[in-house]
C-alpha cells in the first residue's frame, strides 16, 4: 500500500456503475439477487453503498458457444505482461480478486474472450502489502488508441484499442455497465486510485478503461 501515491488522470469513460474496488477495496460490490462486484485496495474493505443487481449465473455456456476465458493480458505501451485468473464473488458480494498485485482478476459471471456482446472485466489490486506497486498502477497512463492483447485458454487471441480511461470516484462508479452483459463487446479494466485514505484503507476513486475490439 502506497498511502502518498496518486492516480488523478481523468478521461470520458463508458457507462457502468463500479463502486469500491475490490483490491481489499477496488472492485465495486452488490446485493444478491444477484449480488454485484467490487473492486477494491489491498487493505480491509469499508462498507460500499447498494449498487445494481450484476448477473452471478456462471458464463460457463452461452447459447451454444462455451465462454473462453481470458488467461494473459499484454499491454505493450506500458510494458505489461499479467497473467489473468478467473475469480466470482467475495464473501461479501464484491468481485474478487487474486491477492497477488502482479496477477489480474476476470470476472467469470461475465462475458469471455471473443464475446459478442457485454464487457469482459479484468481487474487487479493497484498494490499489495507483500508485493508493493502492481503493473495495473499505470493503468492511468494509457491514451485512447494504444493496443490491448488478450489471449484465452484455447490458445486463441483478441486485440483491443483503448476508446477511455478515466478516474472516478467509488461513490459515482458505473458498476451496473461495468458489469454489463449487453452492448457492443468490450474489454473493461478496473484497479483503484485517486487519493489513499488511511482512516479506511482504501483508495478514493476508480480506474477504469474501456477497449473495444480492433477492427470489430
Amino acid at each position: 500500500m502506497n498511502p502518498g501515491r496518486r492516480v488523478a488522470r481523468v478521461t470520458p469513460s463508458l457507462g457502468i456503475a463500479l463502486l469500491p474496488l475490490l483490491l481489499v477495496g477496488c472492485v465495486p460490490s452488490a446485493e444478491p439477487a444477484p449480488p454485484a462486484p467490487s473492486v477494491s485496495a489491498s487493505s480491509t474493505p469499508g462498507p460500499a453503498p447498494a449498487l445494481p443487481d450484476i448477473p452471478t449465473a456462471d458464463a460457463g455456456l452461452t447459447g451454444a458457444a462455451a465462454v473462453v476465458a481470458p488467461e494473459r493480458l499484454v499491454i505493450a505501451q506500458l510494458g505489461l505482461d499479467m497473467e489473468i485468473q478467473p475469480m466470482g464473488l467475495d464473501g461479501d458480494g464484491a468481485m474478487a480478486l487474486p491477492a497477488e498485485a502482479a496477477i489480474a482478476g476476470w470476472y467469470r459471471f461475465g462475458p469471455g474472450l471473443h464475446a459478442a456482446a457485454g464487457a469482459t472485466v479484468v481487474a487487479a489490486h493497484i498494490d499489495s502489502r507483500h508485493d508493493g506497486i502492481g503493473p495495473f498502477s499505470r493503468l492511468d497512463e494509457l491514451e485512447p488508441g494504444a493496443v490491448v492483447e488478450v489471449t484465452g485458454g484455447n490458445g486463441t487471441s483478441a486485440s483491443y484499442e483503448i476508446s477511455e480511461v478515466r478516474s472516478v470516484g467509488k461513490i459515482d462508479a458505473p458498476m451496473a455497465e461495468v458489469f454489463d452483459r449487453a452492448g457492443s463487446p468490450r474489454l473493461t479494466l478496473v484497479t483503484c486510485g485517486g487519493v489513499f485514505d488511511s482512516s479506511t484503507g482504501h483508495y478514493l476513486d476508480n480506474i477504469i478503461v474501456t477497449a473495444v475490439p480492433v477492427g470489430g
